[in-house]
Order: structure tokens, then sequence, then C-alpha cells
């Protein structure tokens, strides 16, 4: 099948890589609602914009409406979406979140009307996070977790050079994150959900399994009760406490530090100092900018790899 045509304005302002459909109020909503801001400019954009769309709809949001072209040519793209088809039955429009920052990718929140019914992460070059996401969630489904909610997978495959995998939606409702340190049972459940993960053989003794993004932007609240934790694509092994050190780190970075001491010198901080620095390293190699939160991470881990 082929969407119908969709216009489509440009999300959030500066960064404009969300493409939020215009032919509805509720398909607006619904792509505002995939934008995962954690600062405080970020949120109030967020808010602001949902605000305006309610009164409004897309209309009021700023920038011109134009219309979106796929990174994928026309024959393998119309066969990626007779494939999306059978996984979720009928769908007729979508949101777009293109990847920035060397991940060439996309992310589609499928909409039947204005009800979404499935979550697209497809990449170029059949990637290997593509297939941890995958394993992560269908390991979350298959042994069940209270601390944290996940999507379930509904299919995957590849599609010339691009791999993707389709899950359930989450509730399209303003998302926002914790603000108090996350729970040790959530940690613990990430462990059982990673544990048969394959674990290289060159590994330090005593790396365990980790998320590897678990941030303030990963653990979303929607609505109210139980947390959603998403984007498993970096989980691995590392050093323990790794998912723990990174969220405090991050949090401190986005303004909002669940601890008011520093973080103590460990082999988690270590490899985090070691990690962030290789990645900062890339991004000025590639000829792009460091942001505030590169910044952030680097203090973060600084007092304690030094410590």
């Amino acid at each position: 099948m082929t969407p119908t045509a969709t216009y489509y304005k440009a999300f959030p302002p500066g960064w404009s890589n969300i493409q939020v459909p215009t032919h509805s109020k509720a398909a607006t909503l619904a792509g505002i609602a995939t934008y995962t801001p954690c600062g405080p400019k970020g949120l109030w954009g967020q808010r602001a914009a949902w605000a305006l769309t309610k009164v409004g709809g897309a209309r009021l949001l700023p920038g011109r409406k134009r219309l979106w072209t796929p990174p994928i040519a026309a024959e393998p793209w119309q066969t990626l979406l007779e494939e999306l088809t059978v996984a979720v039955g009928r769908f007729d429009s979508h949101t777009v979140y293109e990847r920035r920052r060397g991940r060439r990718g996309l992310l589609m929140l499928l909409l039947e009307g204005d009800k979404p019914v499935g979550f697209v992460k497809a990449a170029e070059g059949n990637p290997p996070g593509i297939a941890r996401e995958e394993e992560a969630l269908l390991a979350a489904e298959r042994i069940g977790v209270d601390s944290f909610a996940s999507p379930r997978v509904l299919g995957s495959g590849i599609v010339a050079d691009w791999r993707y995998v389709i899950a359930s939606p989450m509730p399209p409702l303003m998302h926002r994150m914790l603000n108090r340190a996350p729970s040790e049972d959530i940690l613990e459940d990430i462990s059982r959900v990673l544990a048969n993960i394959e674990k290289p053989a060159d590994l330090p003794t005593g790396w365990e399994p980790f998320h590897g993004d678990f941030s303030p932007w990963n653990l979303r609240h929607i609505g109210g009760g139980t947390p959603w934790l998403i984007d498993w694509e970096d989980a691995g092994w590392a050093p323990p406490r790794a998912d723990w050190v990174f969220y405090v780190a991050t949090a401190h970075a986005l303004g909002y530090p669940i601890t008011s001491e520093a973080l103590d010198r460990s082999e988690a901080v270590e490899y985090w100092w070691e990690e962030v620095n290789r990645r900062a390293r890339e991004k000025l190699d590639s000829g792009l900018a460091l942001r505030q939160l590169d910044y952030g991470l680097m203090e973060a881990f600084a007092a304690g790899a030094r410590s």
C-alpha cells in the first residue's frame, strides 16, 4: 500500500528533524509526542506546540508545509510499506524522525486515521543496533517485567540494504522524564532482559549486560503509572553499574541532578569517560559541533575519572 500523500511541518524549531503530519489535529499531536526533550527549553517548546495544536491544529505551528521524500529508492520503499502493512494491518500516514549525527536511518510512527498502529526503526547498512533492539524487546515480553513498560515487536526484516523492526506504539501522549532516581528494580530488570545477549570473548571478567543509553530521555513517563524504557540499540556489556553511572551523569548534564555528590572513581566511570571523549572526537572529526550535553557529560565523568 501507499500512504496518502501527506504534507508535513518540521519540528522542533532549530533541529527540524521530526516531520509532523498536518492532515489532522490528532495526527499532528501524535507527531509532537514523538519528541523526547529533557532540557527546559525543549520541554516548554513541546508544551507550547501541543497547546497551539490543540487549539488550532497544525496551521498554528511555525514553518511551511511540505512533502517528504523517503531516503530509500522507490521500489524498495514500496516493498517496505507492504511488509509494514502485513505486520500492523492498514495504515494511511506516518510521522518521520530523521536521524542525525552519523546514524543514517529513520523512525516512523504509523497512523491509521488518527490512531497510532506501529512504530518503525529502520537503518541503512544492516547495523547491529536494530537487531539488538529487537532481541531486547522480545526478551522483555518473554520474561515479563514489572518495573518498566516496553513496546512489543510486531515484525522485522531487511529490504534492500535497510534493516527494520516494527513495534507496538506507545500512547500518543506527552512524555516527561523521571524527576527522581530510577529504582534498583529497573536496573535489575534490565539485567534480566539482557542476560542472554552474546558476550564477546575478549571482554574483561566481571562485565555485565547493560542498556547502553539508560538516560532520562529513554526512561519516560507517559500519562502516569509505570515508566517506559525505550531505545535498546546500544545494549551490550560494560562494567558493573554502568547504566546507573550514565543516568547520574546525564541527569547532571541536563541540569536535573539526582545526587549532590560527584561520581566516585570506578571502572564504570572510567569506561564512560573514555566513551564520551571518543564520541566527542568522532563528532569533531565529522565537522559537527559539540553540544552542551557533550560538555556536561565530560564534566560529570571527569571528576570521577581523575579522583
